[in-house]
């Protein structure tokens, strides 16, 4: 073959095994770049899926609680397969300066070995929160494999892992070996990766639940009841000042902010021995049970108090609630109910009485007695009925006032004429007792619309007090017309005495249902003190407004009411 056909054989032959070089380390280069960006391919998906699986163990097991403790728990579970490491560890704040600690082994390693973990750990928190920790505060727990003391390897990889809510650290989780060189940037990223992606999520959640706190504390403070929460580690985190009233503490209330926050036992203390209120909160807490304590003496003051779980929608135990109820006012109308009850019973026994010892004594001797005594007899039987069916009437008053079923008919009267009717109806009765009763009226008061009927109702309860009350002296009716106001002309009528007093705590009581406050100084003044209840219904039904003054015991008293009369 001629020697060029040779050399051009030779070339392409040399050409080609260049090109297939070529071509074959371009296709390795690109398989090497495809098994790269697979192999990055697949720590990335492998990262997602643990982050998801993190925070889906987050929403899972901690719910809306933020309880820290528990979100360190799920961290330090998912880490497992994740990274080599001997021991994984948490550290953070607990109560009162104390420091949580806790340590789970993988592997055997010795005591040595986690005291060195425990110690690189405490400094790192430290710096990390800004105080100087002692080791003296740490609650130490341990758990996972037994540690043998013939491993005698020390700490040789050592990786912390700070947790960070709203910008501000509040734990440390640590992964630790005794063998080198573990933790590379490169090993290490999807761990921070995966522990940012957890901090940004539990700080959305500590701002929800730091929302729905200042709502819950709005709530609770409004409320008269006393209330207080507590977190499952017996941790008060929220409280009302009605609480404080009901313990007795009410001056905690003037001091600042800053000094009022308080732990349970402050408050197991205000209680005392008089009710187990923290083994109450104890049998609530691990029973999940209401638990209810029944009513006992606290000073001067009747409480009874509940205690009751309180769970997330995921069925999450949150904590307890605790309910004080000062039910002493309750019980004081429990009492005067009794003591009304027992009244009206007196007052409707005595004429009950007084008829059948008149029916009785004319059945028996129908035929001896005259006609006179039967008279008598008669008269007793009817006056008796009378004042039984005024007490009747009376009281279907207060509960037409009290259903607000009460109704008043206004016609045109004279309000001059009717007062002086009043006076003219007492005049023997005052005589008897020495007393004077005057009127003392403008004339100028012309007719105007109001129930006669019931005005006359009034007045007589008033009057009829003021001579009951009074044993010397006089007893003056005022009537005259007050400026316009809002309201309108008005016309006020007061009835003045010059006889018993009222003390003036009491005169908030006057006008209650089952208040009388008191019979005189003989202890002869009789009466349910119902009739104060009505004329304050009547005279608020015609619009009015009805209310008493006394300088005292002993000083007399001026009952006066207002009527519209435009």
């Amino acid at each position: 073959m001629h020697p060029i056909a040779l050399l051009i054989i030779a070339g392409g032959n040399i050409c080609l095994g260049v090109i297939t070089w070529f071509y074959i380390k371009r296709f390795r280069q690109v398989m090497v770049q495809h098994a790269v960006e697979a192999e990055n391919h697949e720590q990335e998906l492998k990262r997602q899926v643990l982050e998801l699986q993190v925070l889906r163990s987050l929403g899972e097991r901690v719910g809306y609680s933020l309880d820290l403790r528990q979100i360190l728990e799920v961290i330090t579970d998912s880490l497992s397969g994740l990274v080599d490491f001997s021991t994984v560890s948490y550290m953070l704040l607990g109560n009162e300066g104390k420091i949580i600690y806790k340590t789970r082994t993988v592997q055997s390693v010795s005591r040595q070995f986690l005291e060195q973990t425990k110690n690189q750990m405490l400094s790192a928190f430290s710096l990390m929160v800004g105080q100087n920790l002692q080791s003296s505060l740490i609650e130490d727990t341990l758990t996972g494999t037994a540690t043998d003391d013939l491993m005698g390897e020390g700490v040789k990889s050592f990786f912390n892992l700070p947790i960070v809510v709203g910008n501000k650290p509040i734990a440390l989780i640590n992964v630790s070996s005794p063998k080198t060189g573990l933790y590379t940037d490169e090993g290490t990223t999807i761990l921070y990766t995966i522990l940012d992606q957890v901090s940004v999520q539990a700080s959305k959640l500590s701002q929800v639940i730091e929302n729905e706190k200042r709502r819950l504390t709005a709530m609770v403070s409004s409320l008269t009841d006393g209330i207080m929460m507590v977190d499952p580690h017996y941790n008060l985190i929220v409280t009302n000042s009605a609480l404080w009233r009901v313990l007795g503490l009410d001056k905690r209330l003037l001091l600042p902010i800053s000094q009022t926050r308080v732990n349970l036992y402050e408050v197991v203390a205000a209680v005392g021995t008089k009710a187990d209120l923290e083994g109450s909160i104890k049998k609530a807490l691990t029973a999940q049970i209401l638990v209810k304590i029944p009513e006992f003496n606290l000073d001067d003051r009747v409480v009874e108090i509940e205690v009751e779980p309180v769970k997330d929608r995921f069925g999450y135990l949150l904590g307890a609630a605790v309910v004080f109820r000062d039910i002493t006012a309750a019980k004081q109308l429990e009492r005067l109910r009794e003591e009304f009850t027992a009244m009206m019973v007196h007052e409707l026994r005595t004429p009950l009485t007084t008829i059948r010892y008149s029916t009785d004594m004319m059945l028996a001797d129908l035929s001896k007695l005259k006609l006179p005594d039967i008279a008598q007899n008669m008269q007793i039987i009817g006056t008796t009925t009378e004042s039984m069916l005024s007490l009747v009437n009376e009281l279907l008053d207060v509960a037409k006032i009290e259903s607000g079923k009460f109704q008043i008919v206004k016609e045109k009267n004279d309000l001059v004429q009717l007062i002086e009717e009043e006076v003219s109806m007492f005049k023997s009765l005052v005589s008897q007792k020495n007393i004077g009763l005057v009127a003392d009226v403008d004339k100028t008061i012309i007719p105007f619309e109001f129930d006669k009927k019931r005005i006359g109702q009034a007045l007589n309860n008033l009057v009829s007090n003021a001579v009951k009350y009074t044993d010397q002296g006089n007893i003056t009716i005022h009537a005259r017309i007050i400026g316009e106001g809002k309201a309108g002309k008005q016309v006020e009528v007061s009835v003045a005495d010059t006889g018993d007093g009222i003390k003036i705590e009491d005169m908030t009581r006057l006008f209650s249902k089952f208040e009388q406050l008191g019979k005189g100084k003989t202890g002869e003044r009789g009466g349910t003190g119902l009739g104060l209840v009505v004329t304050k219904g009547i005279i608020e039904a015609h619009g009015g407004k009805i209310k008493v003054t006394s300088e005292g015991e002993g000083k007399g008293s001026v009952f006066s009411f207002t009527l519209p009369c435009t």
